[in-house]
């Protein structure tokens, strides 16, 4: 598990921050939805104030030897060399987010991600953050992330942590799959959280109540509300006309074709989720 502190100025009591989720785009697969996943960066980098974390599974990444390869070729995107699976999709990804590098504040990796390294020998997640690809920050698995937001000309400071990971759970039906968030959320002292893997989107919200210091060492209770959402797929499980996805073979539920976005308000500590499409 990694921890990172992210400093950022702010000038007005209404400024407000987007914090995008992105993740399980399953690229290398023509079930993988390309252009909305490419109108998502679109949007990320035309969009101000705002920063994202990458959820894993940016990618197939399934070789021959792996029980989950289709020999198919029509279920393999056309761009993809058969003989150098794990270079031209680590290629391919870094292409899409080359445009938001700069706003990103690392890479989590997924299953994905970590059956190649294990079973191929071959750190695409570390090829992925390196200098010659995106530059950014490998967050492992999992990670908190502190936002430390400071307003100019002023002594105002505020502290958000989020607590984000890739997630790991065979759950199918909804109750399942929010009780995996929950026992995340649960596990995790942080203000926002992500859940990614799932292929769904789901929001949970809930209070706790806590003491603060007010007028020196005088203690008050405050009811805190800590948010968190699983955070959608750009992987398609129902395609008509083509090659079933192993998804349809095992009848999931239709996958959410999205990302989950924080907005933060750090003034006020306002945090909105969304579900950002």
């Amino acid at each position: 598990m990694q921890v990172k502190d992210v400093g950022i100025t702010y000038k007005k009591s209404n400024s407000e921050f987007k914090l995008y989720l992105v993740g399980d785009i399953h690229a290398g697969t023509i079930h993988c939805v390309e252009h909305e996943i490419r109108r998502k960066v679109n949007e990320i980098k035309n969009s101000k104030n705002t920063y994202w974390i990458g959820m894993g599974d940016y990618a197939e990444f399934i070789t021959p030897n792996d029980k989950r390869f289709d020999p198919n070729i029509k279920s393999i995107a056309e761009w993809v060399e058969p003989d150098n699976l794990g270079h031209c999709q680590t290629e391919w990804i870094t292409e899409l987010f080359n445009p938001i590098r700069h706003k990103c504040l690392g890479l989590l990796y997924g299953n994905h991600e970590n059956s190649i390294r294990i079973f191929n020998h071959e750190n695409v997640i570390g090829n992925l953050c390196d200098k010659k690809h995106l530059n950014v920050d490998n967050l492992g698995y999992s990670c908190f992330i502190r936002f430390h937001f400071e307003r100019e000309n002023s002594a105002e400071r505020h502290l958000i942590t989020g607590a984000f990971t890739h997630g790991s759970s065979g759950a199918i039906t909804e109750g399942a799959k929010l009780m995996a968030l929950m026992r995340w959320m649960k596990s995790m002292e942080a203000d926002i959280y992500g859940y990614a893997h799932l292929h769904d989107y789901i929001e949970k919200a809930y209070s706790k109540m806590i003491v603060v210091n007010k007028n020196g060492n005088q203690g008050k209770i405050k009811n805190k509300v800590v948010s968190g959402v699983t955070t959608g797929s750009w992987f398609r499980t129902y395609t008509q006309g083509i090659q079933a996805s192993y998804g349809e073979q095992k009848c999931y539920p239709p996958t959410e074709i999205c990302c989950a976005m924080f907005t933060i308000n750090p003034n006020t500590g306002e945090i909105r989720t969304n579900k950002s499409v």
